[in-house]
């Protein structure tokens, strides 16, 4: 459970790439839905993000969630394949660092989360944004990416 309402909030700025997709995610939107469905997500639109990307389906009972894609740029920071696995079943480090809370609070807000790292010695801060996506009723896949996050090239969401 969630104990911080501010965790995870979504900054005033993000990151270039992360800004990109957010905007792909919003692009995706029909009528007055607050979130795009799941099956209208291609990740061959957004080819330039590919290598950043995750999808996680969202399981509800129990509560979990099953990577689905995770891009070159991912597996090479983290060390394995991810697909098929759940997020409770990877060590929470590198770009998968409190990825499992991140995902249970974008399915309990129903809307886009951030998370940035910290700055450490020998590793590079990272970013993350998740990004809900309905389908069968109920938040079914999250869609996300993880992006080198040097201060400096942050920009407006």
């Amino acid at each position: 459970m969630e104990t911080n309402p501010a965790a995870f909030s979504m900054p005033a700025t993000l990151e270039p790439e992360l800004a990109r997709l957010r905007i792909y995610w919003k692009d995706l939107l029909r009528g007055e839905n607050a979130m795009p469905f799941s099956d209208d997500i291609d990740l061959s639109q957004i080819p330039e993000l590919a290598s950043r990307v995750l999808l996680l389906q969202a399981f509800e009972s129990p509560v979990r969630f099953r990577f689905e894609h995770a891009g070159e740029h991912v597996i090479s920071q983290y060390g394995t394949p991810l697909e098929g696995m759940f997020s409770d079943e990877v060590r929470q480090q590198g770009p998968l660092q409190e990825l499992t809370r991140q995902c249970s609070a974008t399915l309990a807000r129903r809307a886009p989360t951030y998370f940035r790292s910290a700055v450490e010695e020998n590793q590079a801060a990272y970013a993350r944004l998740l990004l809900p996506t309905w389908g069968e009723g109920h938040i079914m896949l999250l869609l996300g990416a993880v992006v080198d996050s040097p201060e400096a090239a942050r920009v407006q969401a």
